[in-house]
């Protein structure tokens, strides 16, 4: 191989997942090599962010944007550990849950089983939020009856004939791109629409500051609360998955692996902030309240006018869509990285990907299975989430969180000179424990639901 050959930056379009790419050396290859990250990032992104984003926005202006920043440093020091110690365990384990699997033995069973169920839930909730937007965009296509399914068809068939591409994983980083790109763009445009920003209020809502109109309890609620769920998310296993496909793997690489991080996370913050802006300088005040995709359209037309509508369901449509596919693959991965783990059909495969069952469960459960929700008089989706995904969670939760700090912090698992500091360890504790009292909330709010239907 020849010395030019040698130096080629490590992007996904030219390393397979089997090789060990070079690390780059110069910023245009470190920008290059920006993938995992933001495909996570993206991922992450729903609906449900979106309007809490805007409703905090609306309700409080500037003053808890503090909250947004503190809660996604969170979920980057979360992630960062998980990453860790697929990068710098001692054992040259390649897959967070080897390491879940030396804590406890049946871990992966119970992940494996706990994501088939997760998974499809959170999936519906991501194709029903690209149905929606594209019913909107064609012009209610299909009507009030089978507009939602049409749409979630189209967003199904595209999954699948992506997913089904060699080069699968770059479309995914592509889609990623793009949606992140024309969502920062589209609301940058309706700030600079509005013509106002105010600088010095954002400014002192990044400093801790507390709504007057609002006790210190309620502002302490929002920030403990979605601090500890994203913390404990099982969305943040996702990441070492998206770093298989890179070829990412051994200490070398846990510099770019963090710089990956950071850069996808980037994103995630800017487009929460600019929903939280564009509801400040438009919505507070007004006595408008925002529940739901519906009130952000209404949101963007105040903005930018007519085109605020269409705007605002194209950037919802990307939002969901750069998730809908990527997660159907990781969930797939972490399933059955979890079932090959446990059994002994694992040791015939070296990969989640070369079980023939891999690509049926893939397209059965977590993409056709969803457009369910789709169909005409389906089930409350909220219902689902809240039943759903607050048991899972509620499971899922206090192993993920204190399983991370276990492996990360001893030198049982991690290598010696790569075993958390005292600081990083107590970043995690912190997380742990305000991830417990999470855990109490969404439990208490869960027996509440269930006391209102009886």
């Amino acid at each position: 191989m020849s010395r030019t050959s040698m130096r080629e930056p490590a992007s996904a379009s030219d390393v397979g997942p089997q090789s060990a790419p070079l690390l780059p050396r110069t910023a245009g290859e470190y920008i290059r090599c920006i993938g995992p990250g933001l495909v996570l990032a993206m991922a992450f992104l729903g609906t449900g962010d979106l309007v809490s984003s805007t409703v905090s926005g609306a309700n409080y202006g500037y003053a808890l944007m503090w909250t947004l920043v503190v809660a996604l440093f969170a979920r980057y020091c979360m992630i960062s550990a998980i990453a860790k110690y697929k990068l710098e365990n001692r054992f040259g384990d390649t897959s967070v849950l080897q390491g879940f699997q030396r804590v406890w033995r049946g871990f992966p069973m119970f992940f494996g089983v706990a994501i088939f169920f997760y998974g499809i839930i959170i999936q519906m909730s991501f194709l029903r939020a690209c149905a929606v937007a594209l019913y909107q965009l064609s012009g209610e296509l299909g009507g009030a009856t089978w507009g939602y399914f049409v749409g979630g068809t189209v967003v199904v068939v595209a999954t699948i004939v992506m997913l089904a591409r060699r080069n699968a994983y770059q479309w995914l980083e592509w889609t990623a791109r793009i949606a992140s790109v024309v969502i920062i763009a589209t609301f940058v445009g309706a700030i600079v629409a509005t013509g106002h920003i105010d600088l010095v209020e954002m400014a002192k809502g990044l400093t801790f500051s507390i709504p007057a109109d609002n006790g210190p309890f309620d502002a302490i609620f929002i920030a403990i609360a979605t601090i500890g769920t994203i913390g404990g998310s099982a969305l943040n296993l996702l990441y070492p998955y998206f770093m298989d496909e890179r070829g990412w793997n051994g200490p070398r690489y846990r510099r770019l692996q963090q710089f990956d991080l950071m850069a996808g996370m980037l994103p995630l913050l800017i487009i929460n902030v600019l929903f939280w802006v564009v509801a400040a300088e438009t919505i507070r005040g007004t006595g408008m309240t925002v529940s739901n995709e519906n009130d952000l359209a209404t949101m963007m037309q105040m903005a930018v006018g007519p085109m605020g509508p269409a705007l605002l369901w194209i950037s919802l449509f990307l939002a969901a869509f750069s998730s809908f596919p990527a997660n159907a693959r990781g969930f797939a991965n972490l399933m059955f990285n979890g079932l090959h783990l446990a059994t002994r059909r694992g040791k015939a495969f070296a990969k989640p990907a070369e079980d023939p069952w891999y690509n049926r469960v893939l397209i059965a459960a977590f993409i056709v299975v969803p457009l369910f929700i789709c169909m005409p008089q389906a089930p409350n989706l909220v219902y689902l989430s809240v039943f759903g995904t607050s048991v899972i969670t509620a499971i899922l939760l206090p192993p993920i969180l204190f399983g991370v700090l276990r492996m990360t912090s001893s030198r049982q698992f991690m290598l010696d000179e790569h075993v958390n500091r005292w600081w990083q360890t107590l970043i995690l504790v912190v997380l742990s424990l305000i991830g417990l009292w999470s855990l109490y909330a969404i439990v208490d709010n869960l027996i509440q639901a269930l006391g209102q239907l009886g």
